[in-house]
């Protein structure tokens, strides 16, 4: 039984490329963060890997998605989509 809850995603733009971050909450009170890249064909969103780090706050895992994103970014440069 999965006893997360992921709470709504926020729209999140770094560089040109379209992301919804979110956090899942976990039995234990922590956050996880979670990533999806947006595009670029529409209605297309792939999961980044998860991070495996558990945070105390909401917020605390949203800002750590949003950080995972640029990162994703600095790291697909040349990459024009997740074609």
């Amino acid at each position: 039984m999965n006893n997360s809850t992921l709470h709504p995603y926020q729209a999140f733009a770094y560089r040109g490329r379209s992301f919804l971050c979110g956090a899942q909450a976990r039995a234990n009170g922590t956050f996880q963060p979670v990533v999806f890249c947006v595009g670029p064909a529409p209605g297309r969103q792939t999961e980044l890997p998860r991070d495996t780090d558990a945070y105390a706050t909401e917020s605390e895992a949203l800002r750590h998605a949003e950080q995972q994103a640029m990162r994703w970014v600095e790291d697909h440069e040349d990459v024009r989509g997740l074609e």
